[in-house]
């Protein structure tokens, strides 16, 4: 057990790293654009172009990972991130070269996502599962929290350096893994690296479909509303930068409790209620948001969105995992990360465009999308029967 603790922190560590890593640029990358006198179209297509990469390769990275290891792709994973940032800030007044990072950034962003997805799901029982994903989205939301801060600090001394301390701290990952990352699967002589498709058809005939469904649609509401929740409150109540940034604080202090808390002491069996509890709280702030009248309201309805969230993803990979083979869990792992990010592609230019048309539209769509997706749920358990 002490083995598997130690296993799993360093995993955590990792993980911490990788999206503090990631989140530093975030607040740079709008002024980065300002700067250099282009249109603002590209600060979305910058961010989409990673997701789109990330779409298109991470059933490559699930078969690796099933055929040669985990350890080799977090590695190689680590290596390519760290260079995107680093020579996006080599040539932050260069637009094409900035894409071209960006689309490495995305394929390396497939590959420790799917690796260390897979390295959790090794390590972990069946019933351990939800315990250790809870472990590992606290791990996450940590980094998201902090890094925006420290990249907005950086970015006021010089906009490279939030990208040159990006790709320092995930080269550092780098050697930390490579020092004290074991390889925690047997890699397979039996699932052959071919046929590859972005989202396997033989998976939407099990009951795991409704589960990958789930997933894609969640995000697609959830990534539309960060893209558009800023927009509405400024129209709304005038929202400042530095209230938008303590209201994402708080709600990411407290998605982190949640999953690095209560999240983990969930056992078998018991996910329904509480999957069902979160997508109530964020359909309820869904409908919340066309109406805010002031900061307070606003943050409640965020801080819905973000428990809501939590409950329901973190509980989703920890099921999605339970339902996958031992040996082709890379593959599953990465198929949810595939869908996970055609929902950050979809999702905001299907929201930014309902913003144009009307406010509130988009959060009613958001609102009734979850719904839906609260179906999708009930049905899967359902089938499992497991919803009495």
């Amino acid at each position: 057990m002490k083995q598997l603790n130690q296993k799993l922190l360093l995993i955590m560590i990792i993980q911490f790293l990788i999206y503090f890593g990631f989140s530093m640029v975030i607040p740079v990358v709008p002024e980065l654009v300002t700067e250099l006198g282009v249109s603002t179209v590209h600060v979305g297509w910058l961010l989409a172009t990673y997701s789109i990469a990330g779409f298109i390769v991470a059933p490559l990275f699930g078969r690796l990972s099933d055929k040669y290891g985990r350890r080799p792709v977090l590695l190689g994973g680590l290596i390519v991130f760290s260079l995107s940032f680093l020579f996006f800030g080599l040539y932050i007044d260069n637009l094409v070269i900035m894409y071209i990072a960006r689309v490495f950034g995305g394929i390396a962003s497939g590959a420790l996502y799917t690796a260390t997805t897979s390295m959790v799901a090794d390590i972990s029982s069946r019933e351990e599962r939800t315990r250790y994903m809870g472990l590992i989205g606290m791990s996450i939301g940590l980094g998201f929290i902090f890094g925006p801060g420290v990249g907005g600090i950086l970015g006021d001394i010089n906009l490279s350096f939030a990208f040159y301390m990006t790709a320092a701290v995930l080269a550092g990952a780098f050697v930390f893994a490579l020092i004290k990352i074991e390889e925690t699967y047997k890699p397979s002589t039996e699932n052959p690296v071919s046929q590859l498709r972005i989202v396997p058809s033989e998976y939407f005939l099990k009951p795991v479909g409704i589960l990958l469904i789930t997933t894609f649609v969640i995000m697609f509401t959830m990534s539309g509303m960060e893209s558009t929740f800023q927009l509405l409150t400024i129209e709304l109540i005038s929202i400042t930068p530095t209230q938008m940034g303590v209201l994402f604080l708080i709600g990411g202090l407290l998605n982190a409790a949640v999953q690095g808390g209560y999240i983990r002491t969930l056992k078998p069996h018991q996910e329904y209620p509480v999957m069902i509890a979160g997508q109530m709280m964020t359909i309820i702030a869904f409908i919340m948001l066309p109406f805010v009248p002031n900061l307070w309201f606003a943050g409640i309805a965020l801080i819905l969105l973000m428990l809501g969230n939590a409950l329901a993803r973190t509980l989703l990979t920890s099921l999605i995992t339970r339902e996958a083979e031992d040996h082709e869990m890379g593959r599953m792992t990465s198929t949810t990360y595939a869908l996970d990010s055609l929902g950050r592609i979809l999702g905001p230019l299907t929201f930014n465009l309902l913003f144009v048309v009307y406010l509130g539209l988009p959060f009613w769509l958001g609102a009734l999308i979850t719904i839906l997706s609260t179906f999708f749920i009930y049905q899967y358990f359902r089938k499992r029967g497991a919803t009495a």
